[in-house]
Parts: C-alpha cells; sequence; structure tokens
C-alpha cells in the first residue's frame, strides 16, 4: 500500500468530514426539534456561497468581515420559509415537509440561476491562506486546513451551547419530550424557528467557507446534502454527537474509498448504509429518533 496515497486521501477525508459536519448539525437539529426533513438545506448552503460572492464585490469588504455577514440574509430566508410553509404543515407527517422542502429547494435554486446565471464563480483564497503547508512530503492548501479548523471550533461552539446553555436544554427537552416541554411553558414554535434560522445560518456559513474550495455554482448544495443525510441517519436522527462520527465516517469512506476504488466509494457507503439501518435504524449510539 502507498502510505502517501493513503494519508493524501486521509487528510482530505478529515477536512471534508470537518465542513460536513458544519451541515449535518443544522438537519440533525431541525428534525430532532421539529420532525422536520429539510431537503431546502442544500440550496440555503448554495445561498451562502452566492452572498458571499455577491456582498463582496457590491460592498468591496474583504473576504472574513463577508464570511462573518454572508450567512445574515440567508437566516432572514430560513425564518420565511419555516414561518410561511413549515409552520402550517407542522403537525401533519413527516413526508409533507420533505415534499414541500424538495420543491423549495428546486425554487431556491431556480431563482439563484435565473439571478447570477449558472456559470461557475471562482472565489481565491484569503492571504495570507493561499499558500501550501508542506505535510510529511506533501503540499497541501493552508486554506483547507484553516477552514477545516474553523468548521470545527463552530460546531464546537454549537455543542456547546446545546449542552450547557438554558436554550439548549429547552432544545433537548422538546427533543425527548415536545408535549411535556410546551405543558411547562416552553414555547416550542418559537424555539423551532430560531433553531431553523440558525441551522440555515451554518448552511450558508459552510457555503460561503468552502467558496474558495469548492468554488460556487447552483448545484453546489446537492452533494453535500446528500452526504449529510447520510451522516445524520448513521449518527442517528436528532442525536448531535452520533452526527459528528456518521460526518467523519461518510467523508473518510468517500474520500479513502474514491482514492481506491474510485465512483465505487458512494456504492459502498449507500450500502453500508443499508446495513446499518438494518441492524441499527437509531444509529451509531443507538439514541437516535426513527419516527
Amino acid at each position: 500500500m502507498d502510505l502517501n496515497f493513503f494519508f493524501v486521501n486521509a487528510l482530505n477525508g478529515v477536512v471534508y468530514g470537518a465542513f460536513l459536519l458544519l451541515t449535518s448539525l443544522g438537519l440533525s437539529l431541525v428534525f430532532g426539534l421539529g420532525r422536520v426533513v429539510n431537503f431546502a438545506h442544500g440550496a440555503l448552503y448554495a445561498l451562502g456561497g452566492y452572498a458571499l460572492v455577491f456582498l463582496m464585490r457590491h460592498l468591496g469588504t474583504g473576504y472574513w468581515l463577508t464570511l462573518a455577514i454572508a450567512p445574515l440574509p440567508v437566516m432572514l430566508i430560513a425564518v420565511a420559509i419555516e414561518r410561511g410553509t413549515i409552520y402550517p404543515i407542522r403537525n401533519r407527517p413527516e413526508i409533507y415537509t420533505l415534499l414541500l422542502t424538495f420543491g423549495l429547494s428546486s425554487v431556491l435554486i431556480g431563482g439563484v440561476e435565473y439571478l447570477f446565471g449558472t456559470s461557475t464563480t471562482l472565489v481565491a483564497a484569503p492571504a495570507p491562506y493561499s499558500g501550501t503547508l508542506r505535510l510529511f512530503g506533501n503540499d497541501f492548501p493552508l486554506y483547507r486546513l484553516v477552514a477545516a479548523g474553523i468548521s470545527l471550533l463552530i460546531s464546537a461552539c454549537v455543542f456547546a451551547i446545546v449542552q450547557f446553555t438554558p436554550i439548549g436544554l429547552r432544545i433537548r427537552a422538546i427533543a425527548d419530550d415536545a408535549g411535556m416541554a410546551e405543558a411547562i411553558g416552553i414555547d416550542t414554535q418559537l424555539l423551532l424557528t430560531i433553531v431553523f434560522s440558525a441551522a440555515g445560518g451554518l448552511a450558508a456559513f459552510a457555503g460561503g467557507l468552502t467558496a474558495p474550495i469548492f468554488a460556487v455554482h447552483p448545484d453546489m448544495g446537492s452533494g453535500i446534502l446528500l452526504d449529510s443525510f447520510l451522516a445524520v441517519i448513521l449518527g442517528g436522527l436528532g442525536n448531535l454527537p452520533g452526527t459528528a462520527i456518521g460526518a467523519l465516517f461518510v467523508a473518510l469512506t468517500k474520500s479513502i474509498g474514491g482514492g481506491y476504488v474510485g465512483e465505487w466509494s458512494t456504492a459502498v457507503l449507500f450500502a453500508l448504509v443499508a446495513v446499518a439501518l438494518t441492524f441499527q435504524p437509531t444509529g451509531f449510539f443507538g439514541r437516535g429518533r426513527v419516527a
């Protein structure tokens, strides 16, 4: 085995896993809190990339400042989606939100194509991280490592908020028993709106953060959306620690497997997910939701 080749693919997998975790956490939180299967999550990721490009061009701000403010308009769009479309059908089966958000995703991507076109926009890596770093004899893009570190830091903040803050306590209470949470006075609808908006912000931030790596184009969210769903399913629906393990597993399987078997790595990944759903439908830790 070529250890150098394996190392490069494993490192790429870890980096992609960091980005995947950032998008997967939003999906997991929204489902755990409101049983919402959000297929528009990938479109919100793409909107984050386009918001970054638009604001950099028209405001003339630098990359890092623009990255900080680009998720804000996407969060407002997420609030409009939740209040205007998901709230009226909240008590219906999950298939309703799945079909609704699938349609909304097409509408959002169509709007992006109408406003910005279908071409790919390249975003330069910000200085001083545009160079490479030599790791074990390999030149690896420095920005990828920096962006992965930022993704992990933001993800850690999300975990800390859910685990150690009053709003996190309310989120966990609703996820465990929404009826009891409402009975003790927790405003579940307001909290779902907040979490849905925050999840959209995380997706948009990830879209802007990865723009210098994957470029910006209308279909940029489709691949990471599918991988995020696989990560959430493997980790257990609504289970954040499981989602973290699932994201790393999916990313490493695609990166390392892709290096050796090419596109067959996707088939292998789906086969592993099918086996996992058969024998452990509640995820790695057995704590996810199945209904």
